[in-house]
């Protein structure tokens, strides 16, 4: 009992120490984020896309910054500042077919940004692409305004 004892003592600080640490901040998917996911995937069940689709966290915490840089007035809203972004994201992941999707809106229901979605130019073409991968980011103004990032790509397994 009393090895035991010892070597549960000496290995302690190898299991506290030898941990490694995140690289990036910790992302939290905020619930209308994830109802928004959840629509989404819903309408390209419903239009026959049946297979795999998430909610990457990887993608939600680049669409999270967009987001914000949108609702800071930082970037205006369309996606031709998205370029850091994917190149962050494929420095970790090999993604492809590489599409997004931004809005500004005052609505905060999923059903009414889906519609406002499918409003875009391509919308629905790009959300019934050959995707995989999903990640919302929403920020909100001081006016209220919510603005929304979608990134969408494909990922093999």
């Amino acid at each position: 009992m009393k090895k035991l004892r010892l070597i549960f003592f000496l290995m302690t600080p190898l299991f506290l120490f030898s941990c490694d640490k995140e690289d990036g901040p910790y992302v939290k998917i905020k619930s209308i984020e994830n109802l928004i996911y959840q629509e989404i995937r819903d309408f390209r069940v419903e239009e026959g896309e049946d297979g795999p689709f998430v909610h990457q966290v990887l993608m939600v915490g680049e669409a999270q910054i967009y987001s914000y840089k949108m609702a800071n007035g930082v970037e205006e809203i369309n996606t031709d500042g998205l370029d850091e972004h994917w190149d962050a994201l494929l420095e970790k992941y090999s993604f492809y077919n590489l599409h997004a999707l931004v809005l500004k809106t005052s609505s905060l229901d999923e059903d009414e940004i889906l519609d406002e979605l499918l409003l875009l130019t391509d919308g629905e073409a790009i959300l019934l692409e050959d995707l995989t991968q999903c990640g919302v980011g929403v920020e909100s103004d001081t006016e209220g305004n919510n603005y929304i990032c979608i990134l969408l790509a494909k990922a093999d397994s």
